[in-house]
């Protein structure tokens, strides 16, 4: 006897209808989602409005360093850097971030996302080997000492004016202290910054030997959220665009600990909240390049007078004013030499630019008031003549 053929089953209206709704409801959150972090993860770097990073380095024994929360804006082909003092406490127990140790990148991840009410969807953590690591597969980092800022440690003399570091000469220098005032923190902090931001350009300097090999090495070098894919995006980014940088500091009131006796910077929120977004702001407003507002010294580092003149001659012709004219700490300059006292890269480029290309070194000193110091040498009598 044949069996009766059974009727299909049919999905209720009501049925589809939560299908789709959850479909429907799943889509706007995604959308969402994306537009506060500004970044969909399967679309390039270079087509988002802004990409906030958060990067951190540790030293021996899990050591914390230092912290960069930087926003990078790439249809302006601009990022702020703002660095985090491991001397800093956002706890009411009066907590420094150092004390904190490995544990500290991820309560600074914390702290920010509440204190600036962003995501932070992307974070990369170096340690010590790491970021070694990083140094040497770049070739090193070819930055410049002057007298004043000649940091000797038991490891490295560094008395010459420019050299390439390589990977161990870097952190050494990066990582050590003179003593455990809060003055030292500070300037090792400017030395921090100075390091990362010859990285930076020294990306964009060496693009064309940057295979996808190197670059898939650099990324096993790090911990981070970044996926292969995301990371290429990144990179790829970095290497091709001449980005404009501004630096600046995670602000904090010096409070001394009686019981320790030290100093740490105690960070208000609301003050971080107002000085990042004031800075950033800055950064990305059109009158942030004005040359009328740059702080500019020229020294003359040769023999013959009145080149320091000249050099503010050319560079107010271009707009860039000049505070000072003087003698360099010698007279023996073979050549031109730019360095970069406030992260601000705008102006220097200005001025490489006014000195048909002259290499910019960064060496920031804040103390200092100025973006940028122009050491006048011999190739440029040279060219004057």
């Amino acid at each position: 006897m044949l069996r009766e053929t059974q009727e299909k089953q049919t999905i209720p209206a009501k049925t589809l209808l939560l299908i789709a709704g959850s479909f429907f409801v799943f889509a706007l959150l995604f959308l969402f989602l994306r537009s506060k972090t500004g970044f969909s993860l399967d679309q390039k770097f270079s087509q988002s409005k802004r990409m906030p990073i958060l990067f951190s380095v540790l030293g021996d024994k899990d050591e914390y360093l230092f912290s960069l929360y930087a926003e990078f804006y790439p249809n302006e082909k601009k990022a702020a850097l703002f660095f985090v003092n491991p001397k800093t406490s956002f706890d009411d127990g009066e907590k420094s971030l150092k004390e904190k140790g490995n544990s500290a990148p991820s309560y600074v991840e914390s702290v920010l996302e509440d204190t600036l009410d962003s995501n932070i969807p992307f974070k990369i953590v170096w340690t010590k080997e790491q970021f070694q690591n990083w140094i040497n597969l770049l070739g090193g980092l070819q930055l410049f000492f002057e007298p004043k800022s000649l940091h000797l440690t038991k490891n490295f003399d560094r008395n010459k004016e420019s050299y390439v570091l390589d990977g161990e000469d870097c952190f050494d220098w990066m990582s050590s202290l003179s003593d455990e005032t809060m003055i030292s923190y500070i300037r090792r902090l400017e030395i921090q910054e100075t390091v990362i931001l010859t990285l930076l350009e020294t990306i964009h300097e060496k693009r064309d030997t940057i295979g996808k090999q190197k670059v898939a090495y650099l990324h096993s070098q790090m911990t981070t959220n970044l996926s292969s894919k995301e990371w290429e995006n990144l990179f790829d980014f970095l290497k091709k665009e001449k980005i404009q940088f501004g630096v600046s500091e995670v602000p904090g009131e010096p409070v001394l600990r009686p019981k320790i006796k030290d100093q740490i910077l105690k960070a208000n929120e609301e003050t971080v909240k107002v000085a990042f977004y004031k800075f950033s702001s800055e950064l990305r407003s059109p009158s942030f390049g004005e040359g009328e507002r740059a702080r500019i010294e020229v020294l003359n580092g040769t023999a013959k007078n009145g080149l320091a003149r000249y050099g503010k001659v050319l560079l107010n012709d271009k707009g860039l004013k000049v505070l000072t004219v003087d003698n360099a700490w010698n007279s023996n300059f073979k050549s031109t030499v730019i360095l970069n006292r406030s992260g601000n890269t705008h102006y220097t480029d200005m001025i490489s630019d006014t000195f048909q290309g002259r290499k910019v070194y960064f060496s920031l000193r804040k103390d200092l008031g100025l973006d940028a110091t122009v050491i006048i040498g011999e190739d440029f009598q040279n060219s004057k003549d």
